[in-house]
């Protein structure tokens, strides 16, 4: 029996037969041609972009296909058409006379990259997506058929050492429910598919593919974040017991979806979604979300050969709000610094994007980008229950200057007659510590709150939630932490605000209780994890808010993991 440890993506437990992913080799291509052959080398790189371009079309168009494999193809297409691209390589072909294949090869490995040296992990994953496309355009101007899904079977779980979005559609299409791979992040493209699928999926911390073979037993277990390799009988006999929980539970927690997310002693909690594509507000339907709690905006900007226009951005945040009718959507502004977009403008990189100009400090610098999106989320507003919110608040200085500039948009809209919920609720993100801090002052403005705990967290431990190195530093529970959630509530309270909690703290099921117990009624999550979280809800009572009460949150860092992992452990264990 082998053990590995390993980070889940998504899923709970799979048990299925091991099917390595043996990523075929290119066929031998010459790096160089005569100058005689360029031409018809560079029709050959034409005929195969087109190519490309034409078969994702055809996907999108496919009306089996899911809206989050469109937009993720949209992105793709994107790549495909990029004008700079293809000047790049049409360029090596006409003046540096390399072959069409070596070409792609050559102009998509500088360009990925660049994109796994930047500091932003988020933006390091779009490289897969880059990767996913070179890998497709080096087939055509090879004259090589791309892998068919056929060869996979339901029963298998895939081993791969990297995953693409397209791989993941693949093995969706052919059944597949499980894989597992040796690189990856919970940001990337094909996790992000891949939860909305629903696979089992986990990223391996070590090499397993050199270790195991085809056939040999293979347990994914994301619960406790493990991967099994030829289990022996007690370790069969605890993963047959293991599903067979699995699936009472999941009987259960369907019921909890059909109930309303209420405390035994009366208190509604509102359990609404995170997302980061239109394409994922399937998920947020099946799984009977409250709303969206955070709609990130960044998707609309990247990989793109220009910024999106003001009739673009309208017509996506309108569509979200009309499939949602009247349920809340919080649409949170651009949430990225000026270098991520420094190939569509001149941007000088920074040292420390973390702490540099990002957010709405980059909004408020570039007047003109972040009216246009203003301008859409107010037009698009009069088509659902909009809420408009800035990331990276400080002060009640910043979100005065940015609400400023949406007063200044609604004044221009009122004298271009064009209709917009003239009461548009505007919040912040609480995610910094000075925010935190600053809560009772800021609440004198805001219409609501956003506690964003993966930064708020970050910021006040200074700890790079990304960087491995300091891992263990980097505690949720930590009483620093907890002081400032509980601080912010208070403020919300005093001032008559709504406050809700869209980190990560807020989709696990231990913190569900405490954050109930500190006053919080409005959680934002993952949808996947909607009934579960409604069924802690429903298990909390009147004895838990008086032992949160009655806690004394300024303890050290071991008492609260007790009073988490102990005290409160009755309230988020669900039982079958």
């Amino acid at each position: 029996m082998q053990v590995y440890s390993a980070v889940p993506i998504s899923g709970k437990v799979f048990v299925g037969k091991v099917r390595i992913h043996r990523q075929r080799q290119y066929p031998p291509f010459p790096k160089s041609v005569d100058k005689s052959q360029a031409e018809s080398e560079l029709l050959k790189l034409k005929q195969a972009i087109r190519q490309l371009e034409t078969d994702i079309k055809v996907f999108l168009h496919d009306p089996e296909v899911s809206q989050l494999d469109k937009d993720i193809l949209s992105t793709h297409l994107m790549i495909v058409t990029d004008i700079e691209i293809t000047q790049i390589m049409e360029t090596a072909i006409a003046q540096d006379l390399l072959s069409a294949p070596q070409t792609v090869q050559t102009s998509f490995d500088k360009i990925i990259r660049n994109f796994e040296q930047m500091d932003n992990s988020y933006f390091a994953q779009r490289a897969d997506d880059y990767k996913d496309v070179a890998h497709r355009l080096m087939r055509l101007v090879l004259g090589d058929k791309e892998q068919s899904g056929m060869q996979y079977r339901p029963d298998e779980v895939v081993f791969v050492r990297e995953i693409t979005p397209s791989l993941v559609s693949i093995l969706s299409r052919a059944g597949v429910k499980a894989y597992c791979t040796e690189h990856g992040s919970h940001t990337s493209h094909s996790s992000i598919l891949s939860r909305a699928i629903g696979f089992t999926a986990l990223v391996a911390k070590e090499s397993v593919i050199a270790h195991i073979n085809d056939g040999e037993t293979a347990i994914l277990d994301a619960i406790n974040s493990r991967i099994v390799i030829n289990p022996d009988t007690d370790e069969q006999h605890k993963y047959e017991d293991i599903l067979r929980n699995l699936e009472e539970k999941e009987v259960l927690l369907q019921k909890e979806l059909a109930k309303h997310s209420i405390t035994q002693n009366g208190i509604s909690i509102s359990v609404k979604a995170n997302i980061e594509y239109p394409g994922e507000l399937t998920n947020v339907l099946n799984n009977r979300c409250d709303g969206i709690g955070l709609f990130r905006t960044e998707f609309i900007y990247l990989n793109r050969n220009s910024l999106p226009d003001e009739e673009e951005q309208t017509k996506v945040y309108s569509d979200l709000l009309s499939k949602m009718e009247d349920k809340p959507v919080t649409i949170r502004t651009f949430d990225l610094g000026g270098d991520k977009l420094a190939y569509l403008q001149q941007y000088s990189r920074e040292e420390n994007p973390y702490l540099g100009c990002r957010g709405i400090r980059f909004s408020l610098e570039q007047n003109s980008l972040f009216r246009t999106q203003v301008r859409a989320v107010l037009r698009a507003s009069v088509h659902g229950n909009a809420l408009l919110m800035f990331p990276m608040i400080i002060s009640s200085e910043d979100f005065l200057a940015a609400k400023n500039i949406v007063l200044d948009c609604m004044a221009e809209l009122d004298k271009e007659s064009i209709p917009y919920n003239k009461n548009l609720p505007i919040g912040a993100m609480i995610e910094t510590p000075s925010a935190a801090l600053c809560a009772e002052q800021l609440a004198m403005f805001c219409d609501f709150f956003s506690l964003g705990t993966n930064d708020l967290v970050q910021y006040t431990l200074a700890v790079d939630r990304n960087n491995d190195k300091v891992a263990p530093y980097y505690v949720q529970y930590h009483p620093a932490v907890l002081q400032l959630v509980k601080q912010t509530i208070t403020a919300a309270e005093k001032a008559g605000i709504p406050v809700s909690i869209c980190g990560e703290m807020a989709s696990d099921l231990m913190f569900v209780p405490l954050l109930a117990g500190l006053g919080i009624r409005d959680l934002s999550i993952n949808p996947a994890k909607a009934a579960e979280v409604k069924a802690v809800i429903r298990n909390c009572d009147a004895d838990l808010f008086d032992l949160v009460r009655d806690f004394d949150f300024k303890a050290n860092i071991s008492s609260v993991e007790h009073f988490l992992k102990n005290t409160l452990k009755p309230y988020y264990t669900i039982q079958s």
